[in-house]
């Protein structure tokens, strides 16, 4: 198992629990000795009146493109739009709490990752504006509003409206059942499976075994107390299927809504705690390549998946999660890296599809791995865990039949300070497995 500086972009300091208190926080314990700060009554911004939202939330209200749910009233879509503003910028979860490692008055929390070079980066794509307009309209959209693009005629005519008669016909067109238009929605967030990508097919040649760098597979696997694994493979079976690609996995707090964060002091406490961890393919070529990854026992999500390694993507609106116990060995999935495919309808996609083959796994285990194939059994996998949005591409990715998590009720949303992350410098951040465009 490989851990990447670049995939470091999660990971943030912990406050100490007087400065948390003071920003309306209280402790909630995540196993052992980790407590998870969750938000209880932040502060709220005077600048924040449905008057200012408003006028903020018209800007993506124009002649050619608008905002639709139908039933839904102006008051809702300047609601939305603004809860998914704050996401967007990293100052609120999508489960309507603080971060908890946002603390405005000690310290910014993009900058609180490990590496301040790439917290600053990172920190810079969200404040971009392209960027960070792009992850608002993913959280409109995975809430269930459509984007519609007005034909041209159409547009020039609402272009021309007086503003009475402008907001007038946007109050109305935003919970309108029936629109015209090109309409962009987002339904589905599991992973392609098209007829082409040959899901369930054989496997196309001999099986690899990984089970960490510089490890021999055939030296009998052994788990350290406290210690659990996951089973992933990449799939290889037919071009275009072939290449590197990534899954990473970051401990979570369900009842905090939250990732566990890993503390500044880490290596002064001797702390082994798995927090986050990159999964890489080894081996770009090989038809069927299986990976062991350790995990301490605990919660996790699948905070990214894609080709060649992390960019700072974030499956912050819904990602899959899994509970690991001590001495389990527990299925994941196989997943599919590919490249530039063309689809039955015509279009191309790049990225990773997902397949469910566990007793391939474990026939691959059987012949270095007796052991490991025996106690291997499939993970519970549950869709939709959110947490803090600290990503340049903030998005949902589910698994393929799972059920939707059930959470704890988080407490309400109210309205917060929207305190800017600190400047930055950074190139276009690359869009793993193909997001949507982002709106200007």
């Amino acid at each position: 198992m490989r851990c990447h500086s670049i995939a470091a972009i999660l990971l943030a300091v912990a406050l100490p629990c007087e400065s948390l208190l003071a920003q309306g926080m209280m402790m909630v314990p995540v196993g052992g000795e980790a407590a998870t700060p969750v938000s209880q009554t932040p502060p709220a911004d005077p600048k924040d009146s449905p008057e200012e939202i408003a006028r903020d939330s018209a800007r993506d209200l124009n002649g050619s493109r608008f905002y639709n749910k139908p039933g839904a009233t102006r008051a809702d879509y300047d609601a939305a739009w603004q809860d998914c503003r704050l996401i967007a910028r990293g100052s609120r979860t999508p489960s309507g709490t603080v971060p908890y490692y946002y603390n405005p008055a000690v310290i910014s929390p993009l900058a609180a990752g490990v590496g301040a070079g790439l917290g600053g980066l990172i920190a810079g794509a969200i404040i971009e504006g392209e960027q960070r307009r792009a992850n608002r309209r993913n959280c409109l959209l995975i809430r269930g509003w459509r984007q519609v693009e007005l034909p041209a005629q159409e547009a020039a005519r609402v272009a021309a409206l007086g503003e009475a008669d402008r907001n007038s016909y946007f109050n109305g067109i935003v919970g309108a059942t029936e629109v015209q238009g090109e309409v962009t929605t987002r339904t589905s967030f599991t992973p392609p499976n098209d007829p082409s990508f040959a899901l369930d097919g054989p496997l196309a040649g001999p099986s690899t075994l990984f089970l960490g760098k510089k490890v021999d597979p055939t030296v009998p696997f052994v788990l350290a107390p406290g210690e659990g694994a996951v089973v992933i493979a990449y799939r290889r079976s037919i071009k275009p299927f072939s290449g590197h690609a990534f899954v990473q996995f970051a401990r979570y707090d369900p009842a905090g809504r939250d990732l566990v964060y890993q503390p500044k002091d880490w290596k002064k406490k001797g702390d082994k705690t798995t927090y986050l961890t990159v999964a890489d393919s080894s081996k770009g070529k090989a038809p069927y390549e299986v990976q062991v990854v350790r995990l301490t026992a605990g919660d996790y999500v699948i905070s990214d998946t894609g080709l060649m390694l992390p960019m700072g993507g974030s499956n912050c609106f819904g990602a899959p999660t899994f509970h690991v116990a001590e001495g389990d060995v527990a299925y994941i999935g196989d997943f599919i890296p590919v490249a530039g495919a063309r689809t039955a309808d015509g279009t191309k996609f790049s990225g990773t599809a997902y397949a469910f083959h566990p007793e391939d796994a474990r026939q691959a285990l059987a012949g270095q791995q007796a052991d490991l194939a025996k106690a291997l059994k499939p993970a519970k996998i549950l869709n939709a865990a959110t947490y803090a949005c600290s990503g340049t591409v903030m998005t949902r990715w589910d698994m393929p039949g799972a059920d939707v998590v059930t959470q704890i009720a988080a407490p309400p949303a109210v309205p917060m300070p929207d305190v800017p992350m600190p400047a930055a410098p950074m190139p276009a951040a690359p869009m793993p497995d193909g997001p949507v465009a982002p709106a200007s």
